[in-house]
């Protein structure tokens, strides 16, 4: 079957603006373009499993996903999900002023060719090495954060990590007015609402495009593609895991983020559960602590691994990208930049991969730093931070950064001069350390209660126990000591090691003799967010 034939049996749908399909994308060549409100995908998409209807515990890790997505609000996702691989890659996309995006029936742009090589001496026609810059895309990986876990082996690297809401086929971001969707002209009184947690795997050899013959020089400057305003690009791998539920225009009052959360709290047997690929979410589960910002729960650091990566994606560029003297936004792997576990007042930093998509070389500018990056090539930019709070407990903060993108050479005549380009970065922090001091003893008489003496303590969430020590010892011994004459005093770590044991037992009479002891216990825990 031809592309052609393949386009013209896909169903058409729009996506708003750095928004997100799932499923297939596409329109009848020629024809009118599809309405702004998209028309929810088959429940059951292929390829995707549909999981038992979510309720009580089920529905734990859903709720802990709900409160995960606000730290993503500020993460791109300019992607289009289908699952059935089902895109063509260069295929132009026209978004309209409210923001929605509709296929077009041209090819904007097709993927790049590595250069021909020379041939090698002495053997006509053999291929040679690619062009430096070439290598340079091709072997580049992202690089690991520091204090972030190292991918297991045979794990893929992540390059995209996502929490949010999503209605119909468009991904929202962290929240969306529900109304809104039914009063956008479309005819639909029913909408999917869903959370979406995905991941998508490092490129292991980036894709470039360059035009079609369907791209011409335009009047106003720059280059056009007919109607088409972005194009579809490389197909990115991944996985995702979705909980889903409808809505119809008569529930949908508020947020969406507030109706899936009540759903979710009711048990509510609507919302079920769709994963495509294997995706393992940990450290999401929260638990209640003193001081900690948003209903007092804190959340570890989030941690996604692909287990089982499939076809999930694909990327969306503007027509302008593939313009000659076009200056492209850079891409950046990973994103969010994750610099891990960072206590308060400690400087955390990772390392970003940054991908030149622009034709000409750049220099990339960072506070002080500048590095150099040739047409279609990579470099690595390090991204600092010192988190600052008073929680007691693990934190989840996000910031913006940015860097500055321009020529190399200051004449090129390229459009924009220069870019600005933002990164999301995320930390998991709180205080470094948490210490609790309690005065401990027993009463004075000949059979004292030893048990008083005893005392299990437990480190806040998010904390493991560094130091478990009985301070200002005293007992009723010759000497005072506690560890003589029958007395024994000892502090050790729970087998955990989330807090501490403090034990003292000594002699007893029915006779004579005072007996007793006291001390001070101590325990110092450090932040953890495993």
């Amino acid at each position: 079957m031809s592309g052609a034939d393949r386009a013209r049996r896909r169903l058409a749908a729009p996506l708003r603006a750095g928004g997100l399909l799932l499923g297939a994308l596409a329109s009848a060549l020629g024809c009118p373009g599809p309405p702004e409100v998209p028309v929810p995908p088959p429940r059951k998409p292929a390829g995707a499993a549909v999981l038992p209807a979510c309720k009580d515990s089920g529905c734990s890790q859903a709720g802990a996903l709900l409160a995960a997505a606000r730290a993503f609000s500020d993460v791109r996702h300019d992607y289009l999900l289908d699952t059935s691989s089902a895109m063509v890659p260069g295929r132009g996309l026209s978004r309209s002023a409210a923001g929605a995006f509709s296929p077009v029936g041209l090819a904007c742009a097709r993927p790049k060719a590595e250069p021909a090589a020379p041939a090698a001496t002495g053997a006509p026609g053999a291929a040679a090495a690619p062009a430096a810059q070439t290598v340079a895309a091709i072997t580049a990986a992202p690089a690991a954060a520091p204090g972030a876990p190292a991918p297991a082996p045979g794990e893929r690297a992540i390059d995209f990590r996502y929490v949010g809401i999503a209605v119909d086929s468009v991904l929202v971001g962290a929240d969306v007015d529900l109304p809104a969707y039914f009063s956008a002209g479309g005819t639909l009184d029913r909408r999917r609402l869903r959370l979406v947690a995905m991941a998508l795997v490092a490129d292991e050899d980036p894709q470039f495009f360059e035009p079609t013959e369907s791209v011409v020089p335009a009047a106003t400057g720059g280059c056009a593609c007919g109607r088409a305003t972005h194009f579809i690009g490389a197909v990115k791998r991944g996985a995702m895991v979705a909980y889903e539920t409808d809505v119809t225009a008569g529930e949908a009052h508020g947020t969406a983020l507030g109706l899936f959360k009540a759903r979710l709290e009711a048990g509510d047997r609507r919302v079920t559960m769709t994963s495509v690929g294997e995706l393992a979410i940990e450290g999401v589960e929260g638990a209640p602590v003193a001081g900690a910002k948003g209903g007092g729960q804190a959340f570890g650091a989030l941690r996604m691994e692909v287990k089982k990566a499939v076809p999930l994606a694909y990327a969306i560029y503007p027509v302008a990208d593939v313009c000659r003297f076009s200056l492209a936004e850079p891409e950046i792997a990973p994103l969010p930049v994750d610099l891990g576990v960072v206590p308060y007042g400690a400087t955390g930093t990772a390392q970003a991969l940054i991908t030149n998509r622009a034709q000409v070389d750049v220099r990339v500018t960072h506070g002080e730093r500048t590095v150099e990056v040739p047409a279609h090539g990579s470099a690595e930019l390090a991204f600092s931070w010192t988190p600052e709070g008073a929680t007691a407990g693990c934190e989840r903060q996000t910031r913006r950064d940015t860097f500055v993108v321009q020529p190399k050479d200051a004449s090129a005549p390229v459009v924009p001069r220069e870019r600005a380009v933002v990164v999301p970065l995320q930390v998991t922090t709180g205080m470094p350390t948490f210490s609790k001091h309690e005065p401990i003893a027993t009463e004075t008489g000949r059979s004292p209660d030893y048990g008083r003496a005893s005392a299990d303590w437990t480190c806040p969430a998010g904390y493991v126990v560094e130091q478990c020590e009985p301070q200002l010892a005293s007992c009723l011994s010759s000497t005072g000591s506690c560890n003589a004459e029958g007395y024994r005093l000892t502090a050790e770590a729970t087998a955990d090691g989330r807090g501490c044991a403090f034990r003292c037992t000594g002699p007893s009479s029915t006779i004579w003799g005072d007996h007793g002891c006291s001390y001070t216990a101590a325990m110092v825990c450090r932040l953890g967010c495993n």
